[in-house]
């Protein structure tokens, strides 16, 4: 099928890359950690596929992995049949670079491809997101906020310190509830 281009999609670009590391030796850099299979059998990478896929008005999901993992991404969306029932279009990095360069070329294929208004939702594939009515209900006050030019990003109450992540100073509410500056 070809791209449907449409003003003011939601495109969410799944993130899926990376050397594999902090989890060694489950997850290593022939079996990242959105490749790990949970105990029900699907990997978090089909996780976050069908997440994005249950999301309203979501007719095609971008997957931006690494050549190496082009197959193995294939077939674990294979693997899910109807259950991820949207068109699955990829772009291939030749070498991993990091969030912000996948992030930038996941911009400027969403543009060329769906057109500037297009709202795009990134979302990490090694990530584990319970709630989907929740997560549906953020997603949608996100995207409103998008649609009015605004950058938005989420974020979770931490439960302790941590030195390995960053911290989001909460602002102003906004006029869209759940949303603040």
């Amino acid at each position: 099928g070809g791209w449907r281009v449409s003003n003011r999609a939601l495109i969410p670009v799944l993130l899926s890359g990376g050397a594999g590391t902090r989890l060694w030796p489950v997850s290593r850099e022939a079996h990242p950690k959105p490749f790990m299979q949970l105990a029900d059998g699907q990997s978090l990478l089909q996780k976050t596929l069908i997440r994005a896929a249950r999301l309203g008005g979501v007719e095609t999901v971008l997957t931006i992995t690494n050549r190496e993992y082009f197959f193995k991404t294939r077939d674990d969306y294979e693997a899910l049949g109807a259950e991820a029932k949207v068109e699955k279009a990829f772009l291939l990095e030749p070498m991993g670079r990091n969030t912000g360069p996948a992030v930038a070329l996941g911009a400027l294929m969403v543009s060329e491809k769906w057109g500037a208004d297009a709202v795009m939702l990134v979302l990490a594939a090694d990530h584990l997101i319970e709630g989907d009515e929740a997560f549906g209900n953020a997603v949608r006050i996100a995207a409103e906020l998008a649609r009015d030019a605004e950058l938005v990003t989420f974020g979770v109450k931490p439960t302790v310190a941590e030195t390995g992540y960053g911290y989001i100073e909460q602002g102003k509410p906004l006029d869209t509830p759940g949303g603040y500056r």
